[in-house]
């Protein structure tokens, strides 16, 4: 063999490692990024459990404050009245009821 036809062919073989070394890198790089486990799955999930953070926290605090409502409502006799004037039209006696009806503007 010539030297031409040599270094021919090496620059072939070459050429085709590069081309296979692409296509797995390509290939890598597509599951890596696309996949199920893949790195665009893992930041919509990440945005996804930051959002139910936040709904989580939110729902805690209307928690908090409703077992604040359940516990004045057990404990306060005051805020029981209170509810039954405003929801119920309860009196007490000797009391005077005021009914102040508001003009409607259209």
């Amino acid at each position: 063999m010539k030297l031409a036809e040599v270094k021919d062919q090496k620059m072939t073989m070459t050429r085709k490692r590069a081309i296979i070394i692409g296509m797995l890198i390509t290939i890598v790089a597509a599951f890596v990024l696309f996949s199920d486990h893949g790195l665009l799955q893992r930041v919509s999930l990440q945005s996804e459990q930051a959002n139910l953070e936040t709904k989580f926290n939110e729902m805690r605090q209307v928690e908090d404050s409703l077992r604040g409502v359940i516990s004045n409502l057990q404990t306060d006799s005051t805020e029981i009245e209170r509810l039954a004037r405003e929801r119920y039209g309860y009196v007490r006696a000797n009391e005077e009821v005021f009914i102040i009806k508001r003009d409607t503007i259209e």
